[in-house]
């Protein structure tokens, strides 16, 4: 039986579905520089409400609106992020993890609950409940793209009612293009194409590539690159359109703690989670920006096992917000750090 009072558990039961310096990594091109100069102070922060309820696990944003889950304790919580730091409760009476998928789609709250109704999962769209088929694991990732909604199921993914049986467990997705991407860090590739298969090659197998994608005008030269996290080695990789390989890319370095973990895209802006960061784990996030090598730190937990950085987001406005879910012992924060 899982603890809920243990979500080190659950984040066990979900693994099968769900120094800095310059060097380089079986080709791939790095040229990042590290501004060490003092972190800002946070300008907006919301704390959990729930022991070891992962506040900040999942973060999501759209129209407006902010919200964040809290899955590990209670079956679940989603949270609406409000003004003065103060939380709002979302979402119904649903367990099994609700609110480890998160996203706001066509103006919708979606949320999944991949450990409901016995493991087969479910969707939470605005009050309507999706289950799952048996064992699916249905709504451990969730993610909205310009190319339809995609959740992750057992051995593939989901968009809308189109299904890719890919055989790999996939943790992320982007539209890059006209083609929906699909992170797989466990996988033979570290992203495949959902809609032919072809995988994009790793840079060794223990990378973890895939982890976290997201795809935007990060160089703002009219053209939408993909980001790669691959915390296995503590890198990201940026890879223009039609890329085969991470070595085509340019390579982020980070300091270890699992950089990389959570990536943000957004205009001109790449953000980056680094959870394990620090003698504490107190977790660590990064910015590089657009026509810049400077990997600019904007802000690490507050307490030892914090993991800042286990989930990153970057609205339209280039806000950015992080989640810290292992703050005061498991209750969990998010704060807006720019």
């Amino acid at each position: 039986m899982l603890n809920a009072q243990n979500p080190p558990a659950l984040l066990l039961l979900l693994s099968f579905v769900l120094g800095i310096g310059c060097r380089d990594r079986d080709g791939a091109k790095e040229d990042t520089t590290v501004d060490s100069a003092p972190k800002p102070t946070p300008l907006g922060r919301w704390e959990g409400v729930t022991a070891a309820g992962g506040l900040g696990t999942s973060l999501a944003a759209g129209g407006g609106t902010r919200y964040a889950a809290a899955p590990w304790a209670e079956g679940g919580a989603v949270w609406l992020l409000g003004a003065e730091d103060q939380l709002e409760r979302v979402g119904g009476a649903v367990s099994g993890a609700f609110g480890r998928g998160l996203a706001v789609h066509d103006g919708a709250l979606i949320v999944g609950a991949p450990l409901a109704e016995s493991g087969s999962g479910l969707l939470w769209r605005d009050g309507a409940l999706t289950p799952g088929a048996a064992g699916e694991l249905l709504g451990a990732v969730v993610r909205s793209t310009a190319l339809g909604l995609v959740v992750s199921a057992q051995g593939g993914a989901r968009r809308d009612e189109e299904r890719f049986a890919l055989g790999v467990r996939v943790t992320d997705a982007a539209a890059l293009q006209d083609r929906l991407l699909l992170g797989a860090p466990s996988a033979e590739h570290a992203v495949y194409d959902a809609q032919d298969g072809v995988g994009i090659a790793r840079l060794s197998p223990q990378d973890e590539a895939g982890a976290a994608i997201c795809a935007a005008d990060l160089d703002l030269d009219g053209a939408d690159e993909l980001a790669v996290g691959a915390p296995g080695l503590g890198v990201v990789v940026v890879l223009e359109a039609g890329a085969r390989s991470l070595a085509e890319g340019r390579l982020i370095q980070g300091s270890g703690g699992r950089f990389g973990q959570s990536i943000g895209c957004g205009a001109g802006l790449l953000v980056i989670g680094a959870p394990l960061e620090g003698d504490g784990q107190r977790g660590a996030v990064y910015a590089v920006e657009a026509g810049s090598d400077t990997l600019v730190s904007l802000g690490s937990g507050e307490t030892d096992g914090a993991e800042l950085g286990a989930a990153v987001l970057v609205e339209a406005d280039g806000a950015v917000l992080a989640g810290a879910p292992g703050h005061a012992g498991g209750a969990g924060l998010v704060v807006q750090l720019r």
